[in-house]
């Protein structure tokens, strides 16, 4: 790829053994003075702005603020079409992400911008609002959470409030404090509006057409006069329904509340009519009351309550800083877990609060992520705002930028022991009887074993497949069982992408495998038929080729790996 941001990232996939991770922390410890241990909670470009250990928005720092980077370590920015040389790489890039683009289209996403972006630098938020447009221009149907903390807290200041009550992540909303929050709404509002706002050139916009297929599109009318349309529709609304948080151990939250209902009906009708909606931290009673809330509570239960296919969270220093796995995933009691590692590791920091998000922690944005994900959500992803371009390699290319959180689909695969042989007969006979596979002995089937994954649920075997590297860079699947009942779960693709994993830690650049029977199922997994195995050449090596049962008329079908990030398998699936 060749997206750039402050931290010097010029690579598009993640480079091996996440060093990106690394070089970028590093460079950040430079510029800041601090190591890894500095985060931001106002202004970024403020030296300020004060902190305090709670936020409206769940999230605590009591860290001594970096200094943002001036001159060549601020953010650059590379133009993809300043020369012949990068045109290949924008073929190269939209034809990786040619599948996502199609995945993705029609899905809704929720992002999730905390205050201190919103607050922010000016050119951070103009980046991340612009990938947001073309993200919706991508055909993905989005709400918009704004968070408030920081833009509260300089109203409050300019009032002349110097103290802030924050209890249990809420924050204490007095009466002067929910005048704050609703000024402050209101200018963020407006803000977001007028940047999402922005014109393309008019020139190019009446040269493309622009206007008129925007209009087609959505059913619209042209705007009055004749003028260009914004290229993006905005719209905000009392969608968040609440209620007072009350008197809680001794202390009383006043105009403080907690989201109860979020009007999703009428946000999807928005959504449909190609409309960005926009939610903050204000919610109404039943009495026509505002009450100041938690923005990533609001992002949660909206996420919940559209039945949202992804819920995206930037995030800024502090989530950096934790060098999270580019996966996390879910086991089905909810814990989480990470490839090579075992239990996540900060995993105090991903436990249920007791109170709002990140009232344990000061990661809202991972507590977030991961409480959202346990109530419905496929897969939330966290998102560093400080590196341009991040958005799009992570949702557009396979092995993503940021960290994706999910259902745990991996969870019980693993290498094959000699504890397992027994099982792994009995799960490869039915196929064996109905001439699906061919017949192994318990002796070839010991000799292999290395080479087999398992998938294990409660003791049980479940599925299985072999591995074998033939030599030339070329590795053979066989043996593919996953028992029937477990065909819905998206097993088989796990376990595939596990295997595919597997082949690229080998080394593998082509996988190769006969069937008479799953070729649709392969064929639909990006193999590719090559004729009648017996009949090739040039594909298997010779001595495979001798050993290919002419009788049996198999298949053979080939894929050509893309050679991602080499990492322990198990590392990432998917959308």
């Amino acid at each position: 790829m060749y997206l750039q941001g402050r931290r010097g990232l010029a690579a598009g996939p993640k480079c091996r053994d996440g060093a990106w991770r690394r070089r970028a922390q590093g460079q950040r410890a430079s510029t800041s003075g601090q190591g890894r241990s500095g985060g931001d909670r106002g202004d970024p470009g403020s030296e300020t702005t004060p902190l305090h250990p709670h936020t409206d928005e769940g999230v605590v720092d009591a860290s001594p603020r970096r200094k943002e980077p001036t001159g060549s370590e601020s953010y650059s920015h590379v133009n993809v079409m300043s020369n012949s040389e990068d045109l290949p790489k924008l073929v190269s890039f939209f034809r990786q992400a040619s599948p996502y683009i199609g995945q993705h289209f029609g899905k809704t996403f929720v992002v999730m911008l905390p205050g201190y972006i919103t607050e922010g630098r000016h050119d951070v938020l103009d980046r991340v609002l612009q990938d947001v447009a073309l993200l919706q221009n991508l055909g993905v149907r989005l709400c918009l959470v704004l968070g408030a903390t920081a833009s509260i807290d300089r109203v409050l200041r300019q009032m002349g409030e110097v103290e802030v009550d924050f209890a249990g992540g809420y924050r204490v909303t007095s009466k002067v404090a929910l005048q704050a929050a609703r000024q402050a709404a209101g200018a963020m509002r407006i803000e977001i509006e007028s940047r999402l706002s922005k014109f393309f050139p008019a020139g190019t916009a009446r040269r493309h057409g622009y206007n008129q297929r925007r209009v087609e599109a959505t059913n619209g009318t042209t705007a009055p006069g004749g003028h260009l349309r914004p290229p993006v529709r905005v719209v905000s609304g009392n969608f968040v329904m609440a209620t007072h948080r009350g008197v809680v151990e001794g202390v009383n939250f006043d105009h403080t509340g907690e989201v109860r209902a979020i009007w999703a009906d009428a946000i999807a009708q928005h959504m449909e009519q190609n409309q960005v909606v926009l939610l903050d931290n204000l919610g109404y009673t039943e009495r026509g009351e505002v009450l100041n809330c938690s923005s990533f509570e609001v992002a949660r239960k909206a996420s919940s309550a559209l039945k949202a296919d992804k819920l995206i969270v930037y995030h800024g220093e502090d989530v950096a800083s934790l060098s999270l796995p580019a996966w996390i995933g879910l086991s089905d009691d909810g814990w989480c877990w990470s490839p090579g590692g075992g239990g996540l590791e900060n995993a105090e920091l991903a436990k249920e609060p007791t109170g709002g998000i990140g009232a344990d922690s000061k990661v809202a944005e991972l507590s977030l992520a991961i409480q959202a994900c346990r109530e419905g959500v496929p897969r939330t992803h966290l998102i560093d705002a400080y590196a341009d371009g991040a958005l799009f390699l992570e949702l557009y290319t396979r092995d993503g930028f940021g960290t994706m959180v999910s259902k745990d689909l991996y969870e019980g695969m693993r290498q094959a022991t000699p504890a397992d042989l027994d099982q792994l007969l009995l799960l490869l006979q039915p196929l064996e009887r109905v001439g699906t596979l061919i017949r192994r002995s318990e002796d070839e089937v010991r000799a292999d074993l290395e080479g087999f994954t398992v998938i294990e649920r409660e003791g049980r075997l479940i599925g299985c497949s072999l591995l074998k590297d033939l030599g030339g860079s070329v590795g053979e699947i066989s043996a593919f069982v996953v028992q029937e009942e477990f065909r819905t779960e998206h097993r088989g693709d796990a376990l595939l992408d596990f295997v595919e994993q597997r082949a690229r830690g080998l080394g593998l650049e082509t996988l190769v495998l006969l069937t008479t029977r799953t070729g649709d199922w392969f064929s639909a997994r990006g193999f590719e038929s090559r004729g009648t195995a017996y009949l090739t050449r040039g594909i298997l090596p010779e001595h495979r080729l001798r050993e290919v049962d002419p009788r049996r008329e198999s298949m053979l079908f080939v894929k050509e790996l893309e050679q991602g990030v080499v990492g322990p398998p198990g590392s990432r699936i998917g959308y």
